[in-house]
C-alpha cells in the first residue's frame, strides 16, 4: 500500500508500534518497576499538607515562575487523581527513559532494563508522588527536558529552535529539570572522550554549544515569565524571592553543590540513598565507575582525551547539583535532585565501553549492584507510602473525634466559627518506625494551619467556617483562651463569643 494513501491513524499506529518494538526493553522495565514501586500510591489517596491544600489545584503556578504548570491544566485538570495521574506519570517517565537510552547509545538489553528500573524507583519519583497533584505535569516537564537533548542530538531540521522550545517548556513547568539536560550533555561529552578517534576540540565545542543553548533557553524562559507577569499583574512569590541565591558568591554556590553531592554518599542527604547498605553499594559502584573510566582512558592512550575526561568527571557533580547555582541551600530537596540518576547512566556507559573479560566482569558487578539499588528503592517507596497512609488514618481518627466534640460543645449553632489554636504534633502518634528522614513528602505536620480547613471540609465532611488569621491572633491573646486546658482534657473545647475554640497547645 502507498504510504501517502494510508490513513493518518494507520500511520500513527504504525509509528507507535515501531517505537514500542525498538524500545520495548527499557519501556517495559520502567513501566513494571513504576507500578511495583508506586502502585500503592496510585490506588490510595495519600496525603501531606500540600496535597490536602491542592486537592483541586496545582499549587503556586505563575507566581513560582511555573506558567507552564498553569497551561498544562488543559491536559491535566485540577483534580488530584492518583490512579490516572500516576499511570500517566509512569508512562511519560518510561518514554523519557527510552529517549535517554537512545541519547547515550546503550545497546545492552540488561543495562537498558536496569536503567529503566533505576529511573522509576528513584526516591525523587517517590517524592513526586507524595505531591500527586503535580506529578503528571512534572513527568511531562522531565520528558520535555530529555526530549530537548534528544532533538539536539539527532534532529537535522530545526534542531536548535525545537530543542530550545522543549527546554523552555520544561522550565516553565518545573525549573529544576535544567539539571537533567545539563547532565545528559555532560554524559555525551564524557562518552565522546572514551572514543579514541574523537577530537577533544570538537568535544569542547559541542559542550560550549550545548551550554549556549541552555543559556538562551533560560533567557527565553525568563523573558516569557516577565511577559506573563506584565499581562497578569503577578510577581514572584516569597518562596522564590526568599530562596534565590543572589547574596551568595558564585564560588560559595559551587562549593555547596559539591558538598551536597558528597553528602549524598555520606548517607541520607535528601534520602537519595535510602539505607546504610545502599550507601556502601553506591560507594562501590562509584569506585567501579572511576576504575572503569581509568581503564578505558589507559587503553586508548590519548592524553588529551584523558585530561578532558578528568575535567568532565570533576564537573559532573556540579551539573547534577546545578540548582545550587540559583537557589538557596534551604530550597533544595528530594524532587530537585532527580539528576543524581546520571550516576547510573554513567555506570551503563562505562559498562558498554569496556571490552573483553574485564568488560564482562565489570558489567556483571555493576548490574548486580544496580539491581540491589532498585530492590532497596522499591521497598523504600512502599515504606514511604505506608507511612503516609498511617499518618492519614491517625489524623482522620484524631480529627473525627474532635469534630464530634465540637458539635457537642454547649452553644454550638449555625453561626459558630471554628478557631483551632496551636498544633497537634504531640497529640497524634507518628509512625517513626518507618524512617523517612530528609525525604520531602511525609511530614509530621500533615494537618497544619494551612491545610486544616480543607481537611475538615474534604476529608471529614465538616464544612464549618474557620476563623481567619486576624481572629486567631486576637483569640490567642484572650485571657479566656489562656485559661483553657490543652486538648484532649476537659475544658480544651469551649465556645467563646461566636467561636468554638479548640486549644491544641
Amino acid at each position: 500500500m502507498d504510504d501517502n494513501k494510508t490513513a493518518l491513524t494507520d500511520r500513527l499506529w504504525l509509528g507507535i508500534s515501531r517505537a514500542y518494538k525498538n524500545n520495548k526493553t527499557p519501556f517495559l522495565a520502567a513501566l513494571l518497576t513504576g507500578l511495583l514501586a508506586h502502585g500503592f500510591a496510585f490506588t490510595n489517596k495519600l496525603l501531606n499538607h500540600d496535597e490536602i491544600e491542592s486537592l483541586f489545584g496545582k499549587g503556586a503556578t505563575v507566581t513560582s515562575g511555573r506558567w507552564g504548570l498553569e497551561l498544562v491544566k488543559v491536559l491535566f485538570p485540577d483534580w488530584s487523581m492518583p490512579w490516572i495521574y500516576g499511570i500517566i506519570s509512569v508512562v511519560l517517565l518510561a518514554v523519557s527513559v527510552c529517549l535517554i537510552v537512545r541519547i547515550l547509545g546503550i545497546q545492552s538489553k540488561p543495562l537498558q532494563a536496569l536503567l529503566g528500573a533505576l529511573m522509576l524507583a528513584f526516591p525523587s519519583v517517590t517524592g513526586t508522588f507524595c505531591f500527586m497533584f503535580t506529578s503528571s505535569a512534572y513527568a511531562l516537564a522531565f520528558l520535555f527536558a530529555v526530549g530537548s537533548v534528544y532533538v539536539y542530538r539527532f534532529s537535522r531540521k530545526l534542531r536548535l529552535p525545537l530543542s530550545a522550545v522543549l527546554l523552555v517548556a520544561a522550565l516553565g513547568i518545573y525549573q529544576a529539570y535544567i539539571s537533567v539536560a545539563a547532565c545528559l550533555y555532560m554524559l555525551l561529552m564524557i562518552e565522546n572522550t572514551l572514543d579514541k578517534d574523537s577530537s577533544p576540540v570538537q568535544i569542547v565545542l559541542f559542550g560550549l554549544k550545548a551550554l549556549a543553548l541552555m543559556a538562551v533557553s533560560i533567557a527565553i524562559y525568563y523573558g516569557i515569565t516577565q511577559l506573563v507577569f506584565l499581562v497578569t499583574g503577578a510577581e514572584f512569590n516569597s518562596y522564590v524571592t526568599d530562596n534565590v541565591n543572589g547574596s551568595v558568591s558564585l564560588l560559595r554556590r559551587v562549593r555547596m553543590a559539591y558538598d551536597s553531592f558528597l553528602y549524598v554518599f555520606e548517607f541520607r542527604n535528601f534520602a537519595l540513598i535510602t539505607t546504610e547498605a545502599s550507601r556502601y553499594i553506591h560507594i562501590i559502584l562509584g569506585a567501579l565507575i572511576l576504575l572503569g573510566l581509568g581503564a578505558i582512558a589507559w587503553r586508548n592512550r590519548k592524553p588529551l582525551n584523558a585530561a578532558l575526561l578528568f575535567v568532565l568527571i570533576a564537573m559532573l557533580p556540579l551539573a547534577i547539583e546545578c540548582m545550587y547555582l540559583i537557589m538557596s541551600k534551604e530550597s533544595i530537596h528530594t524532587l530537585v535532585i532527580y539528576s543524581f540518576t546520571a550516576v547510573y547512566m554513567l555506570a551503563c556507559i562505562v559498562a558498554e565501553q569496556l571490552p573483553g573479560r574485564t568488560g564482562r566482569a565489570y558489567r556483571d558487578a555493576a548490574a548486580l549492584l544496580m539491581a540491589v539499588v532498585v530492590l532497596v528503592n522499591v521497598y523504600y517507596a512502599n515504606m514511604v507510602y505506608l507511612k503516609l497512609d498511617l499518618q492519614y488514618e491517625n489524623a482522620s481518627a484524631f480529627y473525627t473525634s474532635l469534630c464530634a466534640q465540637i458539635k457537642d460543645t454547649e452553644g454550638f449553632d449555625e453561626n459558630s466559627r471554628l478557631a483551632v489554636i496551636g498544633q497537634q504534633d504531640n497529640l497524634m502518634y507518628i509512625p517513626d518506625e518507618l524512617d523517612t528522614e530528609l525525604m520531602l513528602g511525609p511530614a509530621h505536620d500533615l494537618v497544619n494551619i494551612y491545610s486544616r480547613e480543607n481537611f475538615f471540609r474534604y476529608y471529614l465532611g465538616f464544612d464549618i467556617p474557620f476563623a481567619d488569621d486576624a481572629e486567631l491572633e486576637k483569640l490567642e491573646n484572650d485571657s479566656r483562651v489562656a485559661a483553657m486546658s490543652e486538648y484532649p482534657y476537659y475544658g480544651s473545647v469551649q465556645k467563646i463569643d461566636d467561636y468554638i475554640v479548640v486549644k491544641l497547645g
